[in-house]
């Protein structure tokens, strides 16, 4: 299964390095439209958990899940398929409405998160930075960043959910290897046609990549609300 992802993700890359479609950007405002299109995600998820806390929690947690997997999978899908900038800026507004619903119940769990959002935005301007400086190093990282969280989400599973052991230690490791990912997307956006449909694209994949480290600082730096 691991090769086959691997195999679809080198097609996918390969598709897109000849995706010239859609309108052409500079190289100042294509890294712009990318640092924007990421803004706007966190933008929307802090609104959601600010202003529609009380709503989201009141809705039943499975559906919230359903909502979450069909919303964010099913948009991001169409944001990496679609060579229509208005139709993928859309996709990508809904996969972040759909990440803002289980993130409510994220922030919720904590009584600070400011925390939280300014070590993520750090993080990620640090490793964008780097990435810039080292963009060959962080593009070698692809492969050995993929099987290391394929081996962690495995560990966590066994040890967290069938023996019920904490995993405290393991919040760490999967934030270095989500700190990885945004040198490795970031690297990865710069070899791409420049088309605001690629900066689009790119965008959600450092996306989520800040909302998985984002996760992880509140369970590193937290404390729980006390129901």
């Amino acid at each position: 299964m691991a090769s086959m992802n691997m195999n679809t993700n080198s097609e996918y890359k390969a598709a897109r390095l000849n995706n010239f479609e859609g309108i052409a950007l500079t190289d100042r405002t294509y890294n712009a439209a990318i640092g924007f299109t990421v803004l706007w995600g966190a933008v929307i998820n802090a609104c959601m958990s600010m202003f529609l806390q009380r709503s989201i929690l009141s809705m039943n947690y499975i559906v919230v899940l359903l909502v979450y997997f069909i919303g964010t999978i099913g948009c991001s899908l169409i944001v990496h398929k679609t060579n229509n900038v208005a139709v993928g800026f859309a996709a990508f507004t809904g996969m972040a409405a759909s990440m803002g619903l289980l993130l409510t119940f994220y922030v919720y769990a904590f009584t600070s998160t400011s925390v939280a959002y300014a070590l993520t935005g750090l993080v990620t301007i640090i490793m964008i930075l780097l990435s810039m400086l080292y963009p060959n190093f962080f593009l070698s990282l692809g492969r050995t960043l993929f099987v290391s969280l394929l081996v962690c989400i495995i560990m966590q599973t066994i040890v967290g959910l069938v023996f019920h052991l904490p995993m405290r230690a393991m919040d760490y490791v999967v934030s270095l290897i989500f700190c990885g990912f945004i040198g490795y997307d970031w690297s990865r956006s710069q070899m791409y046609p420049k088309t605001a449909n690629n900066a689009i694209s790119c965008a959600s994949d450092i996306y989520l990549d800040c909302v998985n480290i984002f996760i992880r600082i509140l369970s590193i730096s937290g404390n729980r609300r006390s129901n």
